[in-house]
């Protein structure tokens, strides 16, 4: 069935056609677009006409760093914490969540859930006491709000094998009291392994309607295609399932975990095998040519664990997550198979490692290799930004934290400096973070950065056509020309004519994916 889009203001994202008054859309696909009375020459009895009543109208958006399961999880069915809540809030959000966590086989239900803000939880500190005093014979992980770290009670880190003598694990670290030596169940970056590894999965049913809502979620805010951040085996299963039974109604760019058993889920075995078979978890709607390796930690209190910069300029090992001689080998590796590789960068130390292991790997490769990206190019020295274009390497900025005065980070994510440097950027709104993948608030600080502010069409193509090159679909998404995939959102006012300051409240009216109405506002 075809569909005329007649009577709105549309922004194609389309340099040679940058604004269209009405499209046809046939079998999903785009086939007309231009002025009303272009397009009303076309219009047949056999053809649904969609009045905009003037609404503009853009390319659906591409969040190019979420996390879709871990937020589908997250917020449908674990329990979510007060902010703010210290211990005792902390029991009583979970004891009235009524959540039931993955089960053991002896039917022992685990409780997974957070966010905690570790100064909240008042003078006691982060301690596996209090949960211990709560839930004795039932395991419990916590984690907290940079989801790096986390907190086990007792049940949990018996489970896991923990016992007083264990030592520190490479790129982690076991908190201890202060005055007796013992373990808080407070765990750092990789120290979180061996629990993480001891939790059971969740059902396949389960996993499958926390991506489907996940996806509803995202429809709400005008996203149609992402960037999965960690595709995990249980996500990339999940992903099959519903595009099997064609309820996936998203393009997913799958990243597949590499070296890293928290966010993907499995052992590193597993995680290697998910990698070598990944032309198995490819469907119409998953792409599996990705990659995604963690370099470093987080830039948040009270841990710190990016990887900065030493006064002299040389990289900080402390926190880096993969040795120097590893990372260039397996990136080589993967560059030559034609795998994009996303590169969690959190300081400028990280984002440096990053781009000169890419540099050795095109000395190695050759110059015409896959785009790899820096996530989270928030930490950049003002050295490498010109490294960016020269080894064609995509910044990819995920804002959605930075804006956000609490986090501390208002002085970083310099999107003027990329795009000055011809750099390639992209937008993403690391869900999991945040409570939401809404990116119109990012859209709006992008262009209140004081001297790292950009425009608005920059920030628009940042969020659509650049996501779609950065994952090699710019000739189906990404911009409404006649061809190209019908992945559009309409909206309720016109960016280009209200204040600055409006732009971030700004909601979806109707999200459209290949051709079909996914998100409606009453």
């Amino acid at each position: 069935m075809s569909t005329a889009y007649t009577n709105g203001k549309i922004y194609t994202v389309n340099p040679d056609q940058p604004w269209a008054e009405a499209l046809v859309v046939d079998d999903g696909v785009i086939v007309a677009i231009g002025t009303e009375e272009d397009i009303r020459l076309r219009i047949t009895e056999d053809i649904e006409v969609v009045d905009l009543e003037g609404r503009m109208m853009m390319p659906g958006i591409h969040d190019a760093h979420l996390h879709l399961l871990f937020s589908g999880l997250k917020f449908r069915f674990e329990p979510r914490l007060s902010p703010g809540g210290d211990q005792q809030r902390v029991i009583e959000d979970i004891r009235s969540c009524n959540c039931s966590g993955p089960v053991e086989a002896d039917g022992t239900s685990w409780v997974l859930g957070g966010d905690f803000f570790p100064p909240d939880l008042g003078p006691g500190g982060v301690t596996k006491d209090f949960l211990d005093g709560a839930f004795p014979d039932q395991p419990v992980f916590l984690y907290d709000y940079t989801i790096h770290h986390g907190l086990a009670n007792s049940k949990a880190l018996e489970l896991a094998g923990i016992s007083e003598d264990i030592t520190d694990p490479p790129g982690g670290r076991y908190i201890r009291d202060e005055a007796t030596g013992a373990l808080t169940g407070e765990m750092v970056e990789q120290a979180r392994w061996p629990v993480l590894r001891s939790i059971p999965d969740y059902s396949r049913t389960t996993n499958a309607e926390a991506i489907a809502w996940a996806v509803s979620v995202c429809h709400e805010f005008g996203i149609t295609s992402v960037q999965e951040a960690s595709a995990s085996p249980q996500a990339l299963q999940a992903f099959r399932d519903l595009d099997q039974e064609n309820q996936l109604k998203i393009r997913i760019a799958a990243h597949l975990v590499w070296r890293d058993e928290g966010f993907g889920m499995a052992t590193l075995d597993a995680l290697e095998s998910t990698i070598k078979s990944r032309d198995e978890w490819a469907s119409q709607h998953v792409d599996t040519k990705f990659i995604k390796v963690w370099l470093d930690g987080a830039p948040l209190p009270p841990h710190f664990t990016q990887a900065d910069l030493t006064e002299d300029g040389a990289v900080d090992e402390t926190n880096i997550l993969v040795p120097e001689e590893e990372f260039v080998t397996r990136l080589a590796e993967f560059d030559a198979a034609g795998l994009t590789v996303k590169i969690h960068c959190a300081g400028e130390g990280s984002t440096r490692r990053a781009l000169d292991a890419i540099e050795k790997v095109r000395t190695i490769n050759g110059p015409d290799g896959p785009r790899h990206e820096i996530a989270h190019a928030g930490f950049i020295s003002p050295s490498d930004y010109a490294r960016l274009h020269e080894h064609n390497v995509v910044a990819e900025m995920s804002p959605a934290i930075w804006h956000v005065p609490e986090y501390g980070l208002t002085d970083y994510y310099h999107f003027n400096s990329v795009l000055k440097n011809d750099a390639h950027m992209t937008v993403g709104s690391d869900w999991i973070i945040t409570s939401d993948p809404n990116l119109f608030p990012a859209l709006q600080g992008m262009l209140q950065h004081a001297s790292e502010s950009i425009d608005l069409p920059s920030a628009l193509e940042a969020m659509t056509i650049s996501g779609a090159r950065a994952v090699d679909q710019q000739k189906h998404q990404g911009s409404l020309e006649i061809g190209k995939t019908a992945d559009f959102i309409v909206l309720d006012r016109n960016l280009f004519d209200v204040p600055v300051n409006e732009i971030g409240s700004t909601q979806v009216i109707r999200t459209v994916f290949e051709g079909e109405t996914v998100f409606h506002r009453p």
